[in-house]
Protein backbone atom coordinates (compact mmCIF):
# COMPACT_ATOMS: atom_id res chain seq x y z
CA UNK A 1 0.00 0.00 0.00
CA UNK A 2 1.44 3.38 -0.47
CA UNK A 3 1.49 5.91 2.10
CA UNK A 4 -0.12 9.53 1.10
CA UNK A 5 -0.29 13.05 2.64
CA UNK A 6 -4.29 13.78 2.26
CA UNK A 7 -5.75 17.23 2.74
CA UNK A 8 -8.34 16.28 5.73
CA UNK A 9 -11.20 18.89 5.81
CA UNK A 10 -14.88 19.04 5.61
CA UNK A 11 -16.25 19.41 2.47
CA UNK A 12 -15.39 22.76 1.10
CA UNK A 13 -18.56 24.74 -0.63
CA UNK A 14 -17.35 27.63 -1.55
CA UNK A 15 -14.87 30.36 -1.26
CA UNK A 16 -16.88 33.27 -0.34
CA UNK A 17 -14.21 36.29 -0.24
CA UNK A 18 -10.45 36.06 -1.07
CA UNK A 19 -10.25 35.87 2.98
CA UNK A 20 -12.70 33.08 4.05
CA UNK A 21 -13.39 29.55 2.87
CA UNK A 22 -17.14 28.30 4.20
CA UNK A 23 -16.78 24.70 5.49
CA UNK A 24 -20.39 22.71 5.44
CA UNK A 25 -20.76 19.56 7.77
CA UNK A 26 -23.89 17.26 6.73
CA UNK A 27 -25.61 18.29 10.21
CA UNK A 28 -26.41 21.96 7.99
CA UNK A 29 -23.68 23.99 10.13
CA UNK A 30 -21.70 25.62 8.11
CA UNK A 31 -17.89 27.53 9.48
CA UNK A 32 -15.79 30.42 7.75
CA UNK A 33 -12.05 29.66 8.00
CA UNK A 34 -9.97 32.58 7.65
CA UNK A 35 -8.05 31.98 4.75
CA UNK A 36 -4.50 32.91 6.34
CA UNK A 37 -5.46 30.20 8.62
CA UNK A 38 -5.59 27.32 5.81
CA UNK A 39 -2.53 26.73 6.28
CA UNK A 40 -2.54 25.42 9.75
CA UNK A 41 -5.18 22.95 8.98
CA UNK A 42 -3.10 19.56 9.68
CA UNK A 43 -2.29 16.65 7.26
CA UNK A 44 -3.09 13.42 8.40
CA UNK A 45 -1.30 10.18 6.85
CA UNK A 46 -3.67 7.89 5.20
CA UNK A 47 -2.85 4.46 3.86
CA UNK A 48 -4.50 3.89 -0.05
CA UNK A 49 -5.87 1.60 -2.74
CA UNK A 50 -7.72 2.08 -5.88
CA UNK A 51 -9.69 -1.00 -6.95
CA UNK A 52 -10.93 -0.39 -10.49
CA UNK A 53 -11.74 3.03 -10.35
CA UNK A 54 -12.71 3.06 -6.46
CA UNK A 55 -10.15 4.85 -4.11
CA UNK A 56 -9.97 3.98 -0.53
CA UNK A 57 -8.26 5.83 1.73
CA UNK A 58 -8.03 5.17 5.75
CA UNK A 59 -6.21 5.82 9.38
CA UNK A 60 -6.93 4.54 12.60
CA UNK A 61 -5.68 6.30 15.93
CA UNK A 62 -6.69 4.47 19.28
CA UNK A 63 -10.90 4.77 18.87
CA UNK A 64 -11.63 5.24 15.11
CA UNK A 65 -11.25 4.31 11.77
CA UNK A 66 -11.18 7.31 9.51
CA UNK A 67 -12.21 6.70 5.68
CA UNK A 68 -12.35 8.77 2.64
CA UNK A 69 -13.80 6.97 -0.58
CA UNK A 70 -14.40 8.14 -3.93
CA UNK A 71 -15.92 6.37 -7.10
CA UNK A 72 -16.63 7.53 -10.40
CA UNK A 73 -20.27 7.78 -9.91
CA UNK A 74 -22.97 10.94 -9.27
CA UNK A 75 -24.61 8.07 -7.32
CA UNK A 76 -24.26 5.86 -4.52
CA UNK A 77 -20.47 4.73 -2.98
CA UNK A 78 -20.46 2.06 -0.19
CA UNK A 79 -17.76 0.22 1.16
CA UNK A 80 -18.26 -2.85 3.27
CA UNK A 81 -15.89 -4.14 6.34
CA UNK A 82 -14.68 -7.76 6.59
CA UNK A 83 -17.75 -9.54 4.90
CA UNK A 84 -18.25 -13.57 5.27
CA UNK A 85 -19.77 -14.47 1.99
CA UNK A 86 -20.40 -11.06 -0.33
CA UNK A 87 -21.98 -8.88 1.85
CA UNK A 88 -23.33 -11.26 4.44
CA UNK A 89 -22.03 -10.20 7.84
CA UNK A 90 -20.38 -6.68 6.47
CA UNK A 91 -20.69 -3.49 8.26
CA UNK A 92 -21.35 -1.14 5.30
CA UNK A 93 -21.32 2.42 5.28
CA UNK A 94 -23.48 3.82 2.31
CA UNK A 95 -23.81 7.37 1.07
CA UNK A 96 -24.77 10.08 -1.30
CA UNK A 97 -24.65 13.39 -2.32
CA UNK A 98 -28.15 14.64 -3.93
CA UNK A 99 -28.49 17.31 -6.76
CA UNK A 100 -28.51 19.96 -4.33
CA UNK A 101 -25.42 18.90 -2.77
CA UNK A 102 -26.70 17.24 0.51
CA UNK A 103 -24.93 13.90 1.98
CA UNK A 104 -27.06 11.06 3.15
CA UNK A 105 -25.35 8.56 4.47
CA UNK A 106 -25.83 5.22 6.33
CA UNK A 107 -24.48 2.71 8.39
CA UNK A 108 -25.81 -0.79 7.20
CA UNK A 109 -25.20 -4.64 7.56
CA UNK A 110 -25.35 -7.08 5.35
CA UNK A 111 -28.08 -9.36 5.69
CA UNK A 112 -27.27 -11.84 3.37
CA UNK A 113 -24.69 -11.90 0.54
CA UNK A 114 -26.48 -9.80 -1.51
CA UNK A 115 -28.60 -7.70 0.71
CA UNK A 116 -28.38 -4.82 3.74
CA UNK A 117 -30.47 -3.20 5.83
CA UNK A 118 -29.59 0.06 7.95
CA UNK A 119 -28.45 -1.00 11.40
CA UNK A 120 -31.05 1.53 13.00
CA UNK A 121 -34.18 -0.52 10.97
CA UNK A 122 -32.36 -3.51 12.96
CA UNK A 123 -32.38 -2.75 16.22
CA UNK A 124 -29.10 -1.22 16.25
CA UNK A 125 -27.22 2.40 16.37
CA UNK A 126 -25.74 4.56 13.17
CA UNK A 127 -22.28 4.61 14.58
CA UNK A 128 -21.32 7.03 11.52
CA UNK A 129 -19.80 10.37 12.59
CA UNK A 130 -17.79 13.33 10.48
CA UNK A 131 -19.47 12.58 8.13
CA UNK A 132 -19.02 14.65 5.24
CA UNK A 133 -19.16 14.27 1.36
CA UNK A 134 -19.06 16.02 -2.34
CA UNK A 135 -19.89 15.79 -5.88
CA UNK A 136 -17.32 17.08 -8.26
CA UNK A 137 -16.27 15.86 -12.09
CA UNK A 138 -18.56 13.53 -11.60
CA UNK A 139 -17.02 11.78 -8.92
CA UNK A 140 -18.74 11.38 -5.41
CA UNK A 141 -16.36 11.45 -2.21
CA UNK A 142 -17.05 10.97 1.39
CA UNK A 143 -15.22 11.02 4.37
CA UNK A 144 -16.74 9.63 7.91
CA UNK A 145 -15.73 8.24 10.92
CA UNK A 146 -16.09 5.19 12.57
CA UNK A 147 -15.54 3.84 16.23
CA UNK A 148 -12.62 0.74 16.50
CA UNK A 149 -15.50 -0.86 18.48
CA UNK A 150 -19.01 0.41 18.79
CA UNK A 151 -20.43 -2.08 20.59
CA UNK A 152 -23.38 -2.37 18.21
CA UNK A 153 -23.43 -6.27 17.35
CA UNK A 154 -24.35 -4.96 13.71
CA UNK A 155 -20.90 -3.51 13.61
CA UNK A 156 -17.56 -5.12 13.28
CA UNK A 157 -14.79 -4.80 15.74
CA UNK A 158 -11.70 -3.40 13.97
CA UNK A 159 -8.60 -3.93 15.05
CA UNK A 160 -5.05 -1.86 13.94
CA UNK A 161 -2.51 -4.04 12.69
CA UNK A 162 -5.20 -6.69 11.66
CA UNK A 163 -5.73 -7.41 7.62
CA UNK A 164 -9.63 -7.41 6.57
CA UNK A 165 -11.63 -8.24 3.17
CA UNK A 166 -13.16 -5.34 2.04
CA UNK A 167 -16.17 -4.76 -0.23
CA UNK A 168 -16.50 -1.74 -2.38
CA UNK A 169 -19.60 -0.60 -4.74
CA UNK A 170 -21.06 2.07 -6.10
CA UNK A 171 -24.12 2.83 -8.30
CA UNK A 172 -26.12 5.65 -10.27
CA UNK A 173 -29.01 6.28 -8.40
CA UNK A 174 -29.10 8.57 -5.71
CA UNK A 175 -30.55 6.64 -2.50
CA UNK A 176 -29.68 3.34 -0.69
CA UNK A 177 -31.32 0.45 -2.32
CA UNK A 178 -30.16 0.81 -6.46
CA UNK A 179 -28.15 -1.81 -7.65
CA UNK A 180 -24.52 -1.54 -8.22
CA UNK A 181 -22.99 -0.39 -11.50
CA UNK A 182 -19.26 -1.91 -9.85
CA UNK A 183 -18.65 -4.61 -6.99
CA UNK A 184 -15.74 -5.10 -5.98
CA UNK A 185 -13.61 -6.27 -3.27
CA UNK A 186 -9.65 -5.62 -1.88
CA UNK A 187 -7.56 -6.91 1.62
CA UNK A 188 -6.34 -4.07 3.47
CA UNK A 189 -4.32 -4.04 6.99
CA UNK A 190 -5.62 -0.90 9.49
Amino acid sequence: MKKYMIFMLISIVAITSATDMVVNYTDGSMISIPIEQVDQITFEQYEMVTVEGIELQWRTDDEYLYVNVSAPTTGWVAVGFDPTNQMADANIIIGYVDDGGDLFIRDDFGTSPTSHASDESLGGVNNITQEYGMEENDMTKLHFRIPLNSGDMYDKVLVPGNSYNIILAYGSADNFTGFHTLATGTNIEL
